[in-house]
């Protein structure tokens, strides 16, 4: 379960929907097996699906997500909630977001700040790559949280600097 913090506080189990760049992300620094340790089950959107395994072919995401038993992939019915939230978000964060609502999932794994804001509008609580490792770092299922953000960064993935700052002074690491 995530707090309005943006970070993941239960110790049991997630059920959570994930966006693409989350898988892509968890994907880029190799924290799959840490991902399905702490997730039950992670619901992807068809859009989401779309873009990761069936236009993502060979690039990161796609085999883990194509391969992985804890992962379920939903369809969205509410076209209409989809449509409205797409004059902000990108066609798979309104999926994943709709989606997370309509089957009751409070807990959602989205990357991009607006995307978030969004998501904790809808009474989601959202939290993206960083404080994912935060969160398996406090579990023990991780050693450290700054070489896997700055292996984030070298693959491009986009992490602000501030972002990077307070996840590495609340997991008492430093730059």
């Amino acid at each position: 379960m995530l707090n309005t913090t943006n970070k993941v506080t239960d110790a049991s189990k997630l059920i959570a929907v994930a966006d693409t760049s989350f898988v892509i992300g968890i994907s880029l620094c190799q924290q799959w097996d840490t991902l399905k340790a702490l997730v039950e089950t992670l619901i992807v959107a068809d859009k989401v699906w779309e873009e990761v395994v069936e236009r993502g072919e060979g690039r990161p995401g796609e085999k883990e997500l194509r391969q992985a038993t804890f992962v379920e992939r939903q369809t969205v019915s509410n076209t209409s909630a989809v449509t409205m939230l797409m004059a902000t978000l990108d066609k798979g964060e309104a999926e994943t977001l709709v989606l997370a609502t309509e089957l009751g999932v409070t807990s959602v794994f989205v990357d991009d700040l607006r995307g978030r804001k969004v998501a904790q509008s809808l009474g989601l609580q959202a939290v993206g790559v960083a404080g994912f490792l935060l969160f398996a770092k406090k579990k023990g299922k991780i050693r450290a949280v700054r070489p896997l953000l700055l292996q984030l960064q070298q693959k491009g993935f986009r992490l602000s600097n501030r972002l990077i700052n307070a996840v590495l002074e609340e997991a008492s690491e430093t730059l």
